[in-house]
C-alpha cells in the first residue's frame, strides 16, 4: 500500500511540475477541449432496409459551445448484430458483412438501433427496421374502438385513422417496417398528422387524416420506394350490412353558395351607391351533409376559410378585394355598372376535379353508394354530390355606381398593315386620355394588329397580329420600358381573355392547320403557349372563375368546344342524325357570353336548314345543355333574326317594355342585336332540391322583340362585323354604333324611343368603344378622327382629334402602304 501511495504522489508532483512549466513566462496557450459534447448520426431519421441491403451512416462530433472536432476514429455499433452490422467506416449491412466489407448476407427481420461514438460520448440512436422486401403497400380508414366515422366524406375538422400494413409475397410484414410516409396528392384536401409511439417517439403506420379544404383526395404510404396505389374509407356495419367500399378521401364537398349584401341574412343583392363608396358582401357555404358556414347553437361544425373565387366583370366601377373568403370588400371606384360573384371553383374548392373516382364511375356504383348512405345520414342526398364540380351562386351580387363620368384612357390604332409582313409594312398605336384634347406621340410596333382586348383591369391588352401575337404593357408607352412582350410564336387574332387577364385566346385561321392559342401570362410576362386543334375559331368567352372557355369554330362555325386548364379539351361534334342533339350546336355560332354568376354559359347561333336562330343555355359545370326547368325542355331560346352581337347584363331591373308593349320582367338579361333590331331573352336562375351534380336550374321567360325601325343596320357582313352597341350604367339607354348611320343610335327603354347623337362633319363610326362609367363613347370614324362623344344630356360629339401623319410618311398609323391605301383609324379599345 505504501508503495502505491508513493507513485501516485510522484504522478501528481510530476503533473503539476508540468502545469507550472507550461504556465511559465507567458508560453502557448491552452489547446481546445479534447472531449466531445455532442455526436451527431447521419440519417438521423428512423429509416427502413430490406434484408441484404446496404445503406451509410455519417457521424459528427462537436464541443458544448459547437465546434467541430476533427476525428476519424468513430465507432459504429448496432444493437443486434443478427439483423445489421457496420463497417467500421459506417456502412451498415441488413445482415452480415464478409471479411472484407463488400458482401452483405441477409439476416434476420426486425428493428435495430444505431449508434456513433468517439471519445467516450454517443450519439441519439438511430432505428433501422430490417425487412424482407416489400411487393405491395395499402392504405385503409380504420375504425377505432369500433366507433363509425362519418361516411363518404368528413366535413371540415372532422378526421379519421388511415393505417398502412407492407406485404411481402402476400405475407403482412407491417412490424418490421417502421414509420411509414404518407402524402396526398391534394394536400390542401386533408391534413396528415402522424400517430406517434409514445413508448419509442417516432411515428407509426397510422396518420390522422383531418379534413380540410373541400374536394377528394387520394392518401398514399411509402417504405422503402414502394407506394401505395390505392386507398380505402372504412367499412361501415349497420342494418343494411357493410357499406360500399370507396377508393378516395373527401372533405365534404360544397353544395351551394349563397351572396348577399350588408350582412348574412339581408337578402340584398343589388345596390345603388355613389363611386368612390364600399360595402361587404357575405357568402354562405352549405357542404353536402348539410353543414354551412352559419354560427349554430348546437356546437355543430361551423365551415371557415373555404377559398371561393370573387370576380368582379367591370372591377373600374366595382371591385372586390382580394384573397376573400366567406366575405369580401367590394369598392365602388368609379360611375359604372357591373356584378360580382363568388364560386366555390377547382383547384382552390371542390379540389380534385375532373376526377371521377372508380367507385362512382357507373349508374350502378352511384345508385348503392346513394341508397347506403342516404339511410345512414338522410341529409346526404346523393352520391353524385361526391364528384367535385365548380358550384356557383343562385345570384349575383350586381350594383349600379353613381357619379360624375371621369376622362377615359384608350389605345388608337389601324389594321391597315395586318396582311403585310413587318419589313413590308410597319404599324403605330397611340396611348391617350380624352382628359388631353391630342393624341400625343405615335408608338412603333414590332408587328402590325389585326385585334386588340384589354383584360378587365386594364393593365394590359393583348394584340393579335398575323406575323407575332403581343402583350401590351399600356403604362409603359413614354418611357424607356418597352411595352411590347412578344408571345412566342403566337399568331392569330385574340377572341377572349380570362378574368384575371392571366390566358388568352388567339384564333389562327391563315396557316395549316387552323389553330387556337391558349396564351398564360404571369406579371406581364409570356410564360406558356399551348396550341389546339380548333379550327376556324370565331367567338369565345371564359367563365368568371377562368375555370373553363367556350369556344366555337369549324369550318361553318358550328363546332362547340370547351378549354380547362384542368381537363383535356371536351368537343361536340354534329352528327347526321344527330347522336344527341342537346351535344350539337344547330347553326354557326356569332357570340358566347355567361351569365353573371358564372353557372351557364350562352351561345347565340343563326339559323341552318331547318333550325331557327337561337340562344343556347349550357351549364357550366357539366358542359351539357341546360335543361329550362320551367318547360323541362333543352333550355333553347328562339330568336327573330340571325344574332351579329350579344351582351349579357348585370343583374339590374329594366324599366321598359317590348314593342308590344310587355314589361321586360327581372332576371338575367341577354341583348341579342340583328340587322333590324334586337330581342331580349330574360332567363332566373334557381337552386332545385339537393342532389343533382350542378345545383343551379335555369328557365327562359318568352322571347321579346324591340325593333328600331331605322331600316338595315348594316348592309353587308363586313359592316355587320364592325358593329357594335353598349348599354348605359343603369341599364336604360342602349347605343348601337352602325357605319350605315352618321350618328350614335340611342334607344330608351322607358319611352321605347330611337334618337341619335350625331357625328360631326357627316362621320360615320367605323368602329367604336364605351369608357367603363359609359359616359363616353369613342369612335374611329370614317373621316380618319377620334370621335370623342358625350352620353350625357342627351349626348354631343365634343371633341374630333386628328392624328398627325409618321415621320417621313403620308400617313398617320403605317409605315408603308397597303393595297387598300394609306393606314385609316379603324381600331379604338377603350380601358376598361
Amino acid at each position: 500500500m505504501g508503495r502505491l501511495r508513493s507513485k501516485v504522489l510522484r504522478l501528481l508532483v510530476a503533473v503539476l511540475s508540468l502545469w507550472s512549466f507550461s504556465g511559465c513566462g507567458g508560453g502557448t496557450k491552452p489547446g481546445p477541449p479534447i472531449f466531445p459534447g455532442r455526436v451527431s448520426l447521419t440519417p438521423s431519421n428512423n429509416t427502413s432496409l430490406v434484408l441484404g441491403g446496404v445503406m451509410s451512416f455519417l457521424a459528427s462530433a462537436a464541443t458544448a459551445s459547437g465546434t467541430t472536432i476533427a476525428s476519424s476514429s468513430f465507432t459504429y455499433t448496432s444493437s443486434d448484430t443478427s439483423i445489421l452490422t457496420l463497417a467500421p467506416n459506417g456502412v451498415a449491412c441488413a445482415g452480415h458483412w464478409d471479411l472484407n466489407y463488400t458482401v452483405c448476407t441477409p439476416g434476420n427481420s426486425g428493428p435495430v438501433q444505431v449508434t456513433a461514438s468517439v471519445l467516450g460520448a454517443s450519439s441519439i440512436p438511430t432505428w433501422v427496421f430490417v425487412h424482407p422486401p416489400i411487393d405491395a403497400i395499402t392504405v385503409t380508414g380504420i375504425l377505432l374502438n369500433g366507433v363509425p366515422v362519418q361516411e363518404p366524406c368528413l366535413s371540415q375538422s372532422q378526421s379519421m385513422t388511415v393505417e398502412a400494413h407492407a406485404f411481402s409475397n402476400g405475407s403482412d410484414i407491417t412490424s418490421s417496417v417502421g414509420p411509414f410516409t404518407f402524402s396526398a396528392n391534394n394536400l390542401s384536401v386533408v391534413n396528415l398528422i402522424p400517430v406517434v409511439n409514445s413508448a419509442y417517439n417516432f411515428a407509426t403506420n397510422q396518420v390522422t387524416a383531418k379534413a380540410l379544404a373541400p374536394g377528394i383526395t387520394q392518401i398514399y404510404a411509402s417504405a422503402s420506394n414502394v407506394t401505395s396505389t390505392s386507398f380505402l374509407q372504412p367499412q361501415l356495419q349497420s342494418s343494411l350490412g357493410a357499406s360500399p367500399r370507396l377508393d378516395f378521401f373527401a372533405t365534404c364537398p360544397i353544395q351551394s353558395v349563397s351572396l348577399e349584401l350588408g350582412h348574412v341574412g339581408s337578402g340584398q343583392t343589388s345596390f345603388v351607391a355613389a363611386k368612390s363608396g364600399s360595402q361587404t358582401a357575405y357568402a354562405t357555404v352549405t357542404d353536402i351533409m348539410g353543414n354551412s358556414s352559419l354560427p349554430n347553437t348546437n356546437s355543430g361544425i361551423v365551415l371557415s376559410q373555404v377559398q371561393l373565387t370573387w370576380t368582379a366583370s367591370h372591377p373600374a366601377s366595382i371591385a372586390t378585394s382580394n384573397s376573400c373568403f366567406q366575405s369580401c370588400a367590394i369598392s365602388t371606384p368609379l360611375a359604372g355598372s357591373g356584378s360580382v360573384t363568388a364560386s366555390c371553383s377547382p383547384p382552390t374548392c371542390n379540389v380534385g376535379f375532373p376526377l371521377v373516382p372508380a367507385s362512382l364511375s357507373s349508374t350502378t356504383l352511384l345508385d348503392s353508394c346513394t341508397q347506403y348512405f342516404h339511410a345512414l345520414y338522410p341529409q346526404f342526398v346523393d352520391c353524385r354530390q361526391l364528384i367535385p364540380v365548380p358550384v356557383y351562386p343562385d345570384t349575383a351580387i350586381s350594383g349600379v355606381v353613381t357619379g360624375s363620368p371621369t376622362a377615359a384612357s384608350l389605345l388608337a390604332t389601324s389594321t391597315g398593315c395586318a396582311s403585310l409582313a413587318p419589313a413590308a409594312c410597319g404599324s403605330s398605336i397611340y396611348s391617350l386620355s380624352t382628359a388631353k384634347a391630342v393624341v400625343g406621340s405615335e408608338n412603333p410596333m414590332p408587328t402590325s394588329p389585326n385585334s386588340l382586348l384589354f383584360d378587365l383591369a386594364g393593365d394590359k391588352a393583348y394584340m393579335g397580329s398575323d406575323f407575332g401575337a403581343q402583350l401590351i404593357n399600356p403604362s409603359n408607352f413614354g418611357t424607356t420600358n418597352s411595352p411590347y412582350t412578344a408571345l412566342g410564336t403566337v399568331t392569330g387574332k385574340v377572341l377572349a381573355v380570362s378574368t384575371s387577364g392571366s390566358l388568352a385566346l388567339f384564333s389562327d385561321t391563315l396557316h395549316t392547320p387552323n389553330q387556337l392559342y391558349v396564351v398564360n401570362t404571369s406579371n406581364s410576362t409570356a410564360s406558356a403557349a399551348t396550341p389546339l386543334n380548333i379550327s376556324s375559331a370565331t367567338a369565345a368567352a371564359f367563365s368568371p372563375d377562368g375555370l373553363k372557355a367556350f369556344i366555337v369554330g369549324g369550318p361553318t362555325g358550328n363546332l362547340l368546344y370547351v378549354y380547362s386548364q384542368l381537363q383535356s379539351l371536351q368537343q361536340y361534334l354534329p352528327t347526321t342524325p344527330p347522336a344527341n342533339p342537346q351535344l350539337q350546336l344547330s347553326g354557326p355560332a356569332t357570340a358566347v357570353a355567361f351569365s353573371p354568376n358564372g353557372a351557364f354559359a350562352y351561345v347565340a347561333e343563326s339559323s341552318a336548314g331547318a333550325a331557327s336562330a337561337n340562344v343556347t343555355a349550357f351549364s357550366t359545370c357539366t358542359n351539357q345543355v341546360a335543361t329550362d326547368s320551367t318547360l323541362s325542355i333543352p333550355a333553347v331560346a328562339s330568336l327573330s333574326s340571325n344574332p351579329i352581337l350579344m351582351k349579357v347584363l348585370p343583374g339590374f331591373h329594366i324599366d321598359g317594355t317590348d314593342s308590344a308593349g310587355n314589361l321586360i320582367p327581372d332576371g338575367v338579361h341577354l341583348l341579342a342585336l340583328d340587322s333590324t333590331g334586337f330581342d331580349v331573352i330574360t332567363s332566373t336562375i334557381s337552386a332545385p332540391a339537393p342532389g343533382t351534380l350542378c345545383p343551379q336550374t335555369l328557365s327562359f321567360f318568352p322571347v321579346q322583340r324591340i325593333e328600331l325601325n331605322q331600316g338595315p343596320l348594316c348592309a353587308s357582313s363586313s359592316a355587320c362585323q364592325s358593329m357594335n352597341f353598349f348599354t348605359s350604367a343603369d341599364g336604360s339607354q342602349l347605343y348601337i354604333a352602325s357605319a350605315s348611320y352618321a350618328s350614335i343610335l340611342v334607344y330608351d327603354f322607358s319611352t321605347r324611343a330611337v334618337t341619335g347623337i350625331e357625328l360631326l362633319g357627316s362621320a360615320t363610326p367605323i368602329n367604336a368603344d364605351i369608357s367603363a362609367d359609359s359616359g363616353t363613347i369613342l369612335v374611329a370614324g370614317s373621316d380618319g378622327l377620334l370621335h370623342e362623344i358625350t352620353t350625357s344630356l342627351g349626348g354631343a360629339d365634343l371633341v374630333q382629334l386628328p392624328f398627325p401623319n409618321l415621320p417621313n410618311y403620308l400617313n398617320p398609323f403605317c409605315t408603308g402602304l397597303p393595297a387598300s391605301g394609306p393606314c385609316t383609324l379603324n381600331l379604338v379599345l377603350a380601358r376598361p
